[in-house]
């Protein structure tokens, strides 16, 4: 049986002892070796099921691997579609990517022709959630018929379920929705608990899971009321769509929901014309062709155009109906409310910026990104200019 055995070669040196770039090291050489030890779990999950059928191969894998059924099901079905994706399998057994990396390229594949050269390429270089969504856009790209085919697949595909856990009798709530109807529950989701933040005692504010869970039981069985039966307004939720203007061909292309996920053209262009629908349009360097004017606080508009261009927190990639308008050039040193000195950050970067000094720069591409402080003072603001005292001297009283 000694042939059978992997062997795993791993560095040695205690954790305590070791360098920073040792530590680095020791995490980057583990998960190479355990996307090299799964890969060979996944070949032998492969030729299994070959000989003996796919249940075998399910029922095998999860009595030696300790894995859940659904868990075990995936892996064999995955490996089996490796057979015809060798750059896949090759990145994959040589441990330059991971068996989630794996996973969508396989499952693309298996929809749409890809350009496997390119995925993995581009696996090698990107975490599984980010590459999850550079696949989405590579299968959009890739469909013949703009990625209806693929939608219409993922709405008959929902579903959604009710069950009590039997260890301590909590309902459980669970479902699976295409990325559109997803993305409108969601939003009136994250409203709705917004909505009940603002209404909380500062000094008993539930944690985010709770106040989550309360906010949809207050959209299931209250809808048209408060906890009093009292009417109250349901907070206003807008479905972004977002796409770019090719002047050249004097066409849309490229559409997508503000998180990055990709639409159809067609889908796009029906949608756009509904009501609580709100289209951005950027041109092809990716520059809003509209943009709203402001004071103090970002206006709707502006809102709206800045998760269609930052899609996220520019710090944490936190969703944006968790972010907040941030003013690169600070508000008090004359910094304008303009879509170019605007940012999306969470709560949590917000405080690094103010609290520890964390700053926004700007990339070659125009992309904005967090970094820590360069220094432990951050620079003082700049004097009052005479445009601020002008500002000041309007809003004083008399």
């Amino acid at each position: 049986m000694a042939g059978n055995r992997v062997r795993v070669v791993l560095p040695s040196v205690p954790v305590r002892e070791a360098s920073l770039a040792g530590l680095k090291e020791q995490m980057r050489s583990a998960s190479r070796a355990k996307a090299q030890a799964e890969a060979v779990r996944a070949r032998a999950a492969a030729e299994y099921s070959r000989r003996l059928g796919q249940k075998a191969a399910e029922r095998t894998l999860r009595e030696e691997s300790g894995q859940s059924p659904n868990g075990s099901r995936v892996e064999v079905e995955v490996a089996k579609k490796l057979k015809d994706l060798p750059r896949t399998k090759k990145a994959f057994e040589d441990g330059e990517i991971t068996f989630g990396h794996t996973k969508i390229i396989a499952n693309a594949a298996g929809r749409v022709e890809v350009d496997e050269r390119e995925l993995v390429d581009r696996a090698k270089k990107e975490p599984v959630d980010v590459f999850a969504r550079t696949a989405r856009e590579h299968e959009q790209q890739k469909s013949e018929d703009g990625g209806l085919s693929k939608l219409e697949a993922q709405r008959r595909a929902r579903k959604a379920g009710i069950k009590t856990d039997p260890t301590d009798g909590m309902t459980v709530l669970w479902g699976r929705f295409d990325p559109i109807t997803g993305t409108r529950i969601k939003n009136i989701l994250t409203a709705k608990t917004n909505q009940l933040w603002r209404e909380e005692d500062p000094r008993e504010r539930p944690s985010t899971e709770q106040r989550m869970a309360d906010a949809l039981a207050e959209l299931l069985c209250r809808p048209g009321g408060d906890k009093k039966g009292r009417k109250s307004g349901m907070p206003r939720t807008d479905l972004l769509l977002i796409a770019h203007y090719d002047t050249g061909e004097q066409k849309i292309r490229d559409a997508t929901l503000a998180d990055g996920t990709p639409i159809p053209i067609a889908l796009f262009k029906d949608m756009a014309c509904q009501g609580k629908v709100v289209p951005a349009i950027f041109d092809t360097k990716g520059r809003p062709l509209w943009v709203g004017l402001g004071k103090r606080l970002a206006t709707p508009a502006q809102r709206l155009a800045l998760i269609a261009r930052d899609r996220r927190c520019v710090g944490c990639g936190a969703d944006p109906a968790w972010c907040q308008a941030h003013h690169v050039i600070p508000w008090e040193a004359d910094g304008p409310t303009d879509i170019d000195n605007l940012v999306l950050l969470c709560s949590r970067c917000h405080h690094q910026v103010h609290d520890e000094r964390w700053q926004i720069r700007q990339t070659p591409t125009g992309k904005h990104v967090l970094q820590p402080p360069s220094s432990r003072h951050r620079p003082p603001l700049p004097l009052k200019t005479p445009k601020r005292r002008e500002r000041q001297r309007k809003r004083s009283p008399g």
